[in-house]
């Protein structure tokens, strides 16, 4: 992907607007802290494992504080940290009402484990904080630091998988080891598992669905413009354009469903 230079984004826009992104834990899981400096605030969005350390010098390294914890679904990989920071930070954290089953159960996403083996597998004792827990909705806006987010629900890696569609971060540095832009499109589509690089998610886990997620590829991706960057939950960015060309799972799902 072509970097995106100063000259190409919109003066109107504020360039105190960030984008910070981390592949953390034992499964690489990409977190992102989503802000504005001028205003002091930003987002932190699926904080895997390890993102307890990370994110607080995330935030401190930008001068901000965290207003909100967005969650794509409900995988362990992208809440592990949750129990922790949402208490420390005290911010609400959202998650589609269709994953609550994992919100409330962690070990229901890979299966039907035995009483105990959690935490026997990674050592961890899951207290959600229920407390902090706010559903979103399919087309429903989240404003958060300056920054509105159109939340679309994407089922099929999970019943409850949504997107947070960044609007206006134009301009917007990133800084993230697996980004090849060096900057924000307008908007910018913080895909979860919904889609990758050349791929998509799993949906062999359980709940999972093939023909869900192949609808939501088609329903949600498809209509953003080619140059709309793409920031998922594993791996390097990509762009719309990128997967729509190039991407073979795309490409089934534009013959199943259109």
């Amino acid at each position: 992907m072509a970097d995106m230079n100063a000259s190409s984004a919109s003066p109107l826009l504020d360039v105190d607007r960030f984008v910070l992104g981390a592949p953390l834990g034992r499964w690489q899981t990409n977190c992102f802290v989503i802000g504005d400096r001028s205003r002091g605030t930003a987002v932190v969005l699926d904080p895997g494992e390890g993102a307890a350390d990370a994110v607080p010098g995330m935030l401190e390294g930008a001068g901000v504080t965290c207003a909100a914890i967005l969650l794509t679904h409900g995988h362990l990989d992208h809440f592990w940290a949750v129990p922790e920071l949402a208490r420390s930070l005290d911010v609400p954290v959202l998650l589609h009402a269709d994953d609550r089953w994992l919100w409330d159960d962690p070990g229901a996403g890979f299966g039907n484990l035995p009483p105990g083996a959690l935490e026997q597998a990674f050592g961890i004792s899951w207290d959600p904080p229920t407390e902090h827990l706010r559903e979103v909705g399919d087309d429903e806006t989240v404003s958060f630091a300056g920054i509105d987010f159109l939340v679309r629900h994407n089922p099929g890696h999970t019943p409850g998988h949504v997107t947070y569609l960044g609007r206006d971060l134009g301009s917007a540095p990133i800084t993230f080891a697996m980004a090849s832009a060096d900057r924000a499109t307008d908007d910018v589509l913080f895909s979860g598992d919904l889609i990758f690089a050349g791929s998509v998610g799993r949906t062999d886990f359980p709940r999972g669905s093939t023909d869900a997620l192949m609808r939501s590829l088609v329903e949600t991706v498809l209509p953003l413009e080619d140059d709309t960057l793409i920031l998922s939950g594993h791996g390097p960015d990509t762009t719309v354009g990128r997967e729509r060309a190039t991407n073979p799972f795309v490409a089934q799902a534009v013959q199943v469903h259109r």
